[in-house]
């Protein structure tokens, strides 16, 4: 299945050089506006929608309208202004819209390997491919975007809802999502000394998890393992749950050692009674 993923990556690529050159050079520049006019608004939208009604269905659907919107105004205006340059078709002008084609393909590619990529047989074809590697190595590089502005994008939101699903594909859902970088220095379960934030790693197929490391007992997680870390990502105590479900341990960065969480929660004050 890794060669339908690599001829996917081929097509698409493939179609964007056709269909810009075919275009021209003037048609391929406005492409260019109108596909970050639909990443904007349809992003805008959604994070309006979804913080007015608490619904990633209604982000969702506010995104693909706002989107659509944006990528069919602007060929019915230019069409309406009757607007076609002769200079566009020529072909310096088709060699440099082959160019742009080339850029929007590789956006599509971006945008559809973490999809294909999320679970079962495209998660191990996704991995295996040869042309979507570099796709995969350069992933990361949108959550520290998102971070860095705060951004809410659906595409990272999809992960464990509890706990105890962590490491398995039971129950992934879109949930709000969580600025990792500011969990830097958060209290380490184990020992209770300020963790490290080492970033955004690759996992498996267009998997991608942040990793966390105690710089004191080497403890490591995906912020799951800090108190500050378990109350973002799941709104409880690690110690209700260590309580609930005995020692814990990371489920995507495994540690081999379970552990009930040591000392007073710095957020919410609790602790193991043993």
């Amino acid at each position: 299945m890794r060669f339908l993923v690599d001829g996917l990556i081929i097509l698409l690529i493939g179609l964007g050089v056709y269909a810009e050159m075919r275009r021209g050079l003037f048609f391929a520049l406005f492409d260019i506006f109108r596909l970050a006019a639909a990443i904007i608004l349809g992003f805008a939208a959604y994070s309006a929608f979804y913080r007015l009604f608490h619904s990633y269905a209604a982000g969702l659907m506010a995104l693909g309208i706002a989107a659509l919107t944006a990528v069919m105004v602007v060929p019915i205006v230019l069409k309406l202004l009757k607007a076609d340059p002769a200079w566009g078709k020529k072909l310096p002008g088709r060699l440099g819209a082959g160019l742009i084609g080339i850029a929007i393909g590789f956006v599509t590619v971006a945008a559809f390997l973490p999809v294909i990529g999320r679970a079962g047989r495209g998660r191990d074809a996704v991995s295996r491919s040869f042309l979507a590697q570099p796709f995969i190595d350069a992933a990361p590089a949108l959550y520290y975007v998102a971070d860095a502005f705060n951004l809410d994008f659906p595409v990272l939101n999809t992960r464990a809802i509890r706990f105890e699903y962590e490491g398995t594909e039971g129950e992934p859902a879109l949930v709000e999502r969580v600025n990792y970088s500011r969990l830097n220095g958060a209290t380490c379960i184990e020992c209770g000394a300020k963790v490290n934030f080492d970033g955004y790693l690759n996992r498996i197929g267009s998997s991608i998890s942040p990793r966390f490391t105690c710089p004191n007992c080497g403890r490591t997680s995906d912020g799951c393992q800090t108190f500050e870390g378990f109350h973002r990502m799941y709104g409880l105590c690690p110690v209700e749950v260590s309580e609930s479900l005995g020692p814990i341990d990371c489920g995507v960065w495994s540690n081999d050692r379970p552990v009930f969480p040591n000392g007073v929660c710095p957020v919410c004050g609790k602790f193991v009674h043993r």
